[in-house]
């Protein structure tokens, strides 16, 4: 299962969130997932008067990736 980090901004609001999927998942099945979370109002949308667009939303999201610690292996740091 992978995690995707998705953020919705624009027309002066912000709100992102973290979505697991099993499979790499396309456009239509992100902008679905979203507008059902905020339905649901699990993902919160706060005001933002930043340098977003005013008319319109823009929506993007990434692949979230554990980063692990460093070990020391036989005097070598992996």
């Amino acid at each position: 299962m992978k995690n995707y980090k998705v953020r919705l901004f624009g027309k002066e609001i912000f709100g992102e969130h973290v979505l697991p999927f099993n499979t790499e998942p396309t456009q239509e099945q992100i902008e679905d997932m979203v507008a059902l979370l905020i339905e649901r109002g699990e993902m919160k949308l706060e005001p933002d008067k930043g340098f977003h667009s005013r008319d319109r939303w823009t929506l993007t999201y990434e692949e979230v990736t554990e980063e692990k610690e460093k070990e020391l292996v036989l005097g070598t740091w992996i």
